[in-house]
């Protein structure tokens, strides 16, 4: 999948799929008071729904980057490309985004962020992207900073 255009949105489209508007409106009622959301408060359970479409990205502050924890299975077969393992400064490297700075804003402002993406496959096609900060812990205890990054198919 070669990117063509990433496009910040202020808000979902008024056409968006209500799985994808869902999921928006579970990560907004889990921050609490004006903080990110814990992991505690948005299990696997309750992204059950989601679970092909999500990525785990985590922040490692020591190298200032994130390690890709998850690659949602979506993208995976979207793409062809399973960047689990990886950085995301590898997916900008190859597909020309701008995954990894994109990412350091949302956990700097601990904001969600949402990009329709342009895509020349076979055909044009749009996606959603959406990047939802939480908190989790590691074995340790020490607290560790995630993004959800999840891509729907919008529009072909």
């Amino acid at each position: 999948m070669a990117y063509a255009q990433e496009i910040r949105l202020d808000d979902l489209p008024d056409d968006v799929d209500g799985q994808v508007s869902r999921l928006l409106a579970l990560w907004q009622d889990a921050c609490r008071d004006g903080d990110i959301p814990d992991r505690r408060d948005l299990d696997s359970d309750m992204l059950a729904p989601w679970c092909d479409d999500i990525g785990i990205y985590e922040y490692q502050p020591d190298r200032n980057d994130f390690v890709i924890r998850r690659d949602a299975p979506n993208m995976i077969a979207a793409s062809g490309e399973n960047y689990q393992g990886s950085t995301p400064r590898q997916i900008d490297l190859d597909f020309g985004t701008t995954v990894y700075p994109t990412l350091c804003e949302v956990i700097k402002t601990g904001q969600a962020q949402i990009h329709m993406i342009g895509v020349e496959r076979k055909q044009w096609e749009n996606w959603l992207r959406l990047m939802l900060p939480v908190r989790t812990r590691c074995r340790k205890g020490d607290p560790v900073i995630q993004v959800l990054v999840v891509h729907f198919l919008h529009k072909v």
